[in-house]
């Protein structure tokens, strides 16, 4: 005790402490010490930022006090007049401690100021004492509003011109502020222009003020511009003055390239020029003329009816639908708005009437025979054509059915040839009736004219696809089709197109048959593209087809044969119409003929558990096309039609397997017409050495093997002979057939009555065989060495072939 309390004066520290520790704490409660606050913001603040500055207050030592409205009242500024929080929501209590403030200035200082910002004790919790404040310097900028033009302004060029506003020492408020704050006087007439970018704020220092002028001045004149201070958060407005220079004559001309007439009224140009004003847009202008004095005439509605070449230049182009009995006046009249100003211009163009008048003729009168194809041309007189699809559109075809427009092809202003279609057939002469519609040329009738159509008359004849049905051999293969003809009468000649569908086939190639003489000359096919039935139809069918033609200046065929022969290539297993249409028959005479005609059908292929092995062209029967078929497909790989064994390569094997299936053997096969064409006895033994050699002994390959050997059997003659030519009596042409035993070189010769040679024929190196169709068999064409036709009567002729000798007569009668 003596030493903790020895000494009065130890107590009385003791004391003192023990009076600081929970004394004082005590004591803390009923007075704070006094807070501060520090005003700062991100960058230094000058006069030209201080609007929409963000200032942060922190607070130390405390806490703000209530909701952000409660701090707002709570905030003051002093020292810069014009400084204010506009908005409540300028002011945001980001913490306990600290307080943003947007600032908004609409004054002006001349020297450098300190901004003072005062925070009241209602603001800070729990104290009561004096205001809080704190300072930022503000450095004052020398503001300046500069207003310029590019060129000087003028009467002329006032509506459209561009005013540049540059500031500096401020920012300019938004483009609809700036718009708000502006003025123009001096000039009646001038304003801001009213469209969306009439003010566009470019950045905070430059915006550009586009004018519209509606007026006119007759002497030199000033506007004024002012801009007030709320564009720029400013104290006072700025004021600016623009000399105008007055132009003393403003004009506008309208002129045409030609007078003007109604045949060229529509689609006519007219220019507009201007002196001492601008035009405005296209639209402006358009809104702004008128027509009158003739009915019927417009401002073309189409993109280029009225066009803006220049702020001086624009063209009207006219559109007419109507007639002119007379010669009449169109006055245009172009309103001030298309210019800018106070009064409108008329313009009178004399208009000379025409008598129109439009024909409409084809090169030959026309006939069933030629209706498909023919042109019609259309003659214009007093007017100009349409485009061509409107006058398609406008062209109507009646009295023959199945007979439309194909296309219109416009030559000229004043001509255009309309290409027919028929597919049809009526037995009396009938007429075709072609309407056309009074927009084809911009005329308020319609002309209509009438064609007689010659009907052609019907032969007994026949004209058929053939064979009629056929089964698509494969993808990628081709396909042959004859135009075959039976009962023909006092032939010369033919015309065929052939349709069919360019989903299923592609066509290849044609050629003459053998029904018209070996010199007949056949024409180039034509191979277009059309569509079956009304092209406006829903029910129409796009199909591909050939014309073909061929004619002989020898004498006429009778009775049945091949007309031509036509090659396509399969694309797709889809089954199709092949159909004959306009089919005509020219005799001797030049006459034509209408024909029955049988169409063909080509057929997908059956389902392989149906099909009969061996079959390969899927016609039925296993024949000697199919051989044809696989020795045509040697050496293919893959997946082949001639691959019938399926080891994927198309060889001898398979041809013997075809073999094969032809029978029992039993019997040598008949030499049929399509056996002579097809096959020759070289190539038979060439077979049939290749499978001997590689030695099959299975039961289905010695069938097959048999089948060979009989056939090259059939196909070898027992010995040389030379056969009666055919037809005989002729004229002009005949054929010769003969039997070869063995090769030989071959020649033919010709002698008249009198021993004469007449003509040598060399056949050259022949192997033996059978040559008897007209495909093989040795031709005469009746004439002599010199290319000349021979006399009437009896001739014979000599076969030679190695060491035979044979000769026989023929008779020719004209």
């Amino acid at each position: 005790m003596k030493m903790l309390f020895g000494h009065r004066n130890s107590i009385v520290v003791i004391i003192g402490v023990m009076f600081f520790i929970y004394g004082g704490q005590g004591m803390s409660y009923a007075q704070e010490v006094n807070p501060t606050i520090t005003a700062s913001s991100p960058q230094p603040l000058t006069e030209a930022t201080l609007h929409s500055s963000v200032v942060t207050l922190t607070l130390s030592g405390g806490r703000y006090e209530g909701s952000t409205f409660r701090i707002r009242d709570a905030v003051a500024f002093s020292g810069i007049e014009g400084v204010t929080v506009s908005r409540s929501w300028d002011v945001d209590r980001v913490s306990d401690t600290e307080v943003t403030v947007e600032l908004t200035f609409a004054g002006n200082i001349d020297a450098d100021t300190p901004l003072v910002f005062t925070v009241r004790a209602s603001g800070i919790a729990a104290y009561d004492g004096a205001a809080l404040t704190s300072q930022l310097p503000v450095t004052a900028v020398e503001e300046s509003l500069i207003a310029s033009t590019e060129f000087p302004l003028t009467e002329a060029n006032l509506n459209g011109s561009i005013i540049t506003l540059t500031l500096n020492g401020r920012q300019f408020a938004n483009s609809r502020n700036i718009r708000n704050a502006l003025t123009l006087s001096g000039i009646e007439g001038a304003n801001v222009r009213e469209s969306y970018d009439g003010v566009r704020r470019f950045s905070d220092t430059q915006a550009i003020i586009e004018l519209s002028f509606y007026g006119d001045f007759d002497t030199d004149t000033t506007l004024t511009l002012t801009v007030a201070a709320d564009a720029i958060n400013y104290n006072k407005d700025f004021t600016f003055n623009f000399p105008v220079t007055a132009v003393a004559d403003e004009s506008l001309i309208a002129t045409t390239e030609f007078p003007l007439t109604e045949a060229n009224l529509h689609g006519s140009i007219i220019t507009l020029t201007l002196t001492g004003r601008r035009f405005a847009d296209s639209w402006d202008i358009e809104d702004a003329l008128t027509l009158s004095g003739i009915e019927g005439v417009t401002v073309s509605d189409n993109r280029f009816g009225v066009r803006y070449i220049s702020a001086t230049k624009a063209t009207v182009e006219l559109a007419f639908n109507g007639n002119l009995d007379s010669d009449a006046i169109l006055t245009l009249t172009v309103g001030a708005d298309a210019i800018g100003y106070n009064k409108d211009f008329d313009f009178n163009f004399p208009i000379t009437a025409v008598d129109e008048s439009l024909d409409a003729s084809t090169v030959f009168p026309l006939t069933e025979a030629n209706l498909d194809g023919s042109i019609i041309t259309l003659t214009l007189n007093g007017r100009q054509f349409a485009n061509s699809r409107d006058i398609r559109n406008a062209l109507s075809l009646s009295g023959i059915e199945g007979t439309y427009v194909l296309y219109v092809n416009r030559v000229s202003d004043i001509e255009a040839k309309v290409n027919l279609r028929y597919s049809g057939d009526f037995d009396t002469d009938a007429t075709l009736m072609l309407t056309v519609r009074g927009y084809a040329i911009a005329y308020n009738k319609d002309f209509t004219f009438n064609f007689p159509v010659t009907a052609v008359e019907q032969s007994n004849a026949t004209v058929s696809i053939s064979p009629s049905h056929v089964v698509l051999p494969g993808i990628g293969k081709k396909l042959t089709l004859d135009l075959d003809i039976a009962n023909g009468k006092n032939v010369a000649g033919y015309q065929a197109t052939v349709s069919f569908a360019p989903s299923s086939l592609d066509y290849v190639r044609s050629a003459n048959g053998d029904y018209l003489p070996a010199d007949a000359f056949f024409v180039e096919p034509i191979l277009d593209y059309d569509l079956l039935g009304d092209p406006f139809s829903d029910d129409s069918i796009f199909i591909r087809r050939v014309t073909i033609a061929g004619n002989t200046l020898a004498e006429a065929r009778n009775g049945d044969g091949t007309l031509a022969t036509l090659t396509f290539e399969v694309v797709d297993y889809i089954p199709s119409t092949v159909t004959l249409s306009n089919v005509y028959l020219v005799d001797a005479d030049g006459k034509r003929w209408e024909v029955t005609t049988k169409n063909g059908e080509v057929i997908e292929p059956p389902e392989l558990d149906k099909r009969i092995f061996g079959d390969l062209n899927l016609d039925g029967v296993v024949n000697i096309q199919d051989l044809v078929i696989v020795s045509e497909c040697f050496g293919c790989k893959g997946q082949d039609i001639g691959d019938v064994n399926g080891d994927g390569l198309v060889n001898i094997v398979d041809l013997v397997l075809v073999a094969a299936a032809f029978g029992d053997g039993a019997a040598a096969p008949t030499l049929q017409s399509e056996t002579l064409e097809m096959l020759n006895a070289t190539d038979v033994q060439r077979w049939l050495s290749e499978a001997q050699h590689l030695k099959l002994t299975d039961t289905t390959s010695q069938k097959g093997i048999l089948f060979l050997e009989q056939l090259l059997a059939a196909l070898t003659p027992k010995k040389t002979v030379l056969l009666a030519n055919y037809p005989n009596p002729f004229n002009p042409e005949t054929w010769i057939p003969y039997h070869l035993s063995k090769d030989a070189e071959v020649i033919l010769y010709i002698y008249a009555m009198n021993g004469t040679l007449v003509r040598k024929l060399t056949l050259g190196h022949q192997s033996e065989g059978r040559y008897q169709t007209r495909s093989r068999a040795a031709y005469w064409d009746g004439k002599n060495e010199f290319g000349e036709p021979v006399a009437s009567g009896v001739y014979f002729y000599t076969l030679t072939a190695g060491n035979f000798t044979a000769t026989r007569k023929m008779l020719i009668r004209k």
